[in-house]
């Protein structure tokens, strides 16, 4: 007897979506290196004395980084949340649902996700489906990261663009000779070009400063995840 051919779901779209968000990164980093490249010759310390009275002067311009930096954060954010909210289409198509009003639920607790999934119909996906959710956390308290990516992306389509901000290594001073006297020289001056300036912009709620790029890795490494987790998932119940 000839064997039923099993279709394999191949999520193109998320991932399709997931390798814009990349790109943009790779963007991001590349306007990172000539933003802080510009400022590797205008950081410097000078101490002058007066008597007994030392005086120190740190130069550095902290000019902030170019707007047009929020916008690039923010492509990357969007193209992340649409990779979620096809992976919830795709999954729902693989058991012969409607995609219809289909979304990825974010609730805000985790009380409120049961009826946040199926206000998102995200429900029509079976019951494994849920449970695989669940255990995402997808809400204010659970998987801080995974709220990050659609507190981010609610904040840049409907109130202003990310904002980022910079944090500045110090210089470094050796205060005292071998002999113990006062005498401060400058040891380090901090070079912008490889370690700061650092761009931060602040978590969906606005409690916390993160570091930017690292953090735009991270998300876009879990959303990844999360659509190969759905994936698997709907080829192993076409396979069952």
């Amino acid at each position: 007897m000839e064997r039923a051919k099993v279709m394999l779901h191949k999520f193109s779209g998320p991932k399709i979506k997931i390798d814009r968000a990349r790109k943009h990164l790779a963007e991001l980093e590349k306007a990172r290196a000539d933003f802080r490249a510009s400022r590797a010759k205008k950081c410097r310390t000078e101490i002058s004395r007066s008597g007994g009275t030392f005086t120190f002067n740190f130069q550095m311009d902290l000019s902030g980084p170019p707007e047009d930096f929020g916008a690039i954060v923010g492509d990357i954010i969007h193209n992340l949340r649409a990779a979620l909210d096809l992976a919830a289409c795709e999954l729902v198509r693989a058991v012969g649902q409607s995609d219809k009003g289909v979304y990825f639920p974010f609730s805000q607790s985790e009380s409120d996700l049961d009826k946040t999934i199926k206000e998102r119909h995200f429900d029509r996906a079976g019951p494994d489906a849920v449970a695989l959710l669940k255990k995402m956390k997808p809400y204010a308290e659970g998987n801080t990261d995974l709220r990050l990516i659609h507190d981010l992306d609610i904040n840049d389509k409907h109130r202003k663009l990310i904002q980022n901000v910079m944090t500045a290594t110090s210089p470094i001073i050796e205060l005292h000779n071998g002999d113990g006297r006062i005498n401060p020289q400058v040891i380090d001056d901090p070079d912008p070009s490889a370690s700061g300036p650092e761009l931060m912009f602040p978590d969906g709620r606005g409690r916390d400063l993160r570091e930017l790029v690292p953090t735009l890795h991270q998300l876009v490494q879990l959303v990844s995840n999360i659509v190969d987790d759905f994936c698997a998932l709907a080829n192993r119940s076409d396979a069952a």
